[in-house]
């Protein structure tokens, strides 16, 4: 069958409305809701600190794979890159030896298997990953990061994760990207898939969420 997915609109507009659903369900979920309500704790974050460990590795890794594609060199960017960043947040919240002992959970397991299994020829479903995480990163990650500072006590060598400053100021870089997208030349098909690829990754961070949830209760 094959998909359709509105051109009359902007993609930018087009994925933003689409998974509005989805996105708010996943930013609702209990561990989220908890977490950014001060409800939990450090443990919690670097709980899921662990999880993007593995996430972004497999992220970055599919990127770097892909980005001979001329849509996802559109939106690739080094400056965006977070496993670096996580590794050193996890060295100051659980230990020089944390991969020793933090493992990540099975719905993490299966979201970095979709990732990983993502070649030059996925390019939409690539772009939609990588809008989803980072686009919420360099957006509601930075309200994320003030809670865990003010309710949790983190300092700022623990949050190397939220930290943007490479990119410069965000306003201008998220209207940028969103230019780019909207310039990306796809097939009706391809945005439709990069649009249900959205739609679906958010299912896959909720699944961590819920999982973590069920580990920290």
């Amino acid at each position: 069958m094959t998909l359709i997915a509105p051109t009359q609109m902007p993609l930018s507009v087009a994925l933003k409305e689409q998974t509005t659903a989805a996105h708010a369900s996943a930013e609702t979920s209990r561990f989220m809701s908890n977490l950014s309500g001060g409800q939990l704790s450090a443990t919690a974050v670097a709980e899921l600190t662990v999880q993007y460990f593995h996430i972004y590795s497999a992220l970055e890794a599919a990127v770097r794979r892909t980005a001979t594609h001329h849509a996802v060199a559109q939106i690739a960017d080094p400056r965006l890159e977070r496993v670096d960043a996580i590794s050193a947040d996890l060295t100051a919240l659980l230990g020089a030896d944390w991969q020793n002992h933090h493992h990540p959970l099975e719905a993490t397991s299966r979201y970095v298997a979709e990732l990983n299994a993502l070649t030059p020829n996925n390019g939409p479903e690539v772009i939609a990953h990588h809008y989803v995480r980072y686009l919420g990163d360099i957006a509601g990650g930075q309200a994320l990061a003030r809670v865990f500072r003010s309710e949790y006590n983190l300092s700022d060598n623990a949050l190397n994760f939220y930290d943007f400053s490479a990119i410069g100021k965000i306003p201008p870089y998220r209207a940028q990207y969103k230019a780019s997208l909207d310039a990306m030349q796809l097939s009706d098909n391809e945005r439709a898939q990069l649009i249900e690829t959205a739609k679906h990754a958010f299912t896959l961070n909720e699944a961590v969420f819920q999982e973590l949830t069920s580990r920290l209760d």
